[in-house]
């Protein structure tokens, strides 16, 4: 996947990723970029509902060799949070909202004890295949 406009990307979930990324504050600012990750979900400003999808984790390459230095990121993990303000009278449907949303199964979906960012609400942890290069 690649920031780059002639990339398609391939599903709504790898455009949501790049365009994350994309607005992110760059690798070299590390504690920022946490911020940033807790705090901005996938689904964009405005989105209605009580789930959210949040990078949790990722590995940072540099990728030389090219006319300007770049970075390469791929995604090692990510938190679909329950935004529902309180706690969670049953478990949250994580794995349907992540099917319905971004039409993805997670067989290593697994919940948390702890709750997210600033105790906003119960989370589960996923992965799934995401990749992120650029420029400069």
């Amino acid at each position: 996947m690649s920031s780059h406009p002639e990339t398609q990307a391939s599903s709504a979930f790898e455009t949501a990723f790049v365009e994350l990324l994309r607005l992110a504050p760059g690798p070299i600012f590390p504690r920022a970029r946490q911020l940033y990750f807790r705090k901005y979900a996938l689904e964009g400003q405005g989105h209605d509902g009580p789930f959210r999808t949040h990078l949790l984790a990722e590995q940072v390459e540099e990728v030389e060799g090219l006319e300007q230095p770049g970075y390469r990121v791929r995604a090692v993990s990510f938190a679909v949070v329950y935004w529902d303000g309180s706690p969670a009278r049953s478990d949250p449907d994580f794995a349907g909202y992540l099917g319905e949303r971004w039409a993805l199964k997670a067989p290593d979906l697994t919940p948390e004890p702890d709750l997210w960012f600033r105790g906003t609400g119960h989370y589960a942890r996923f992965s799934a295949p995401a990749l992120y290069s650029s420029a400069g």
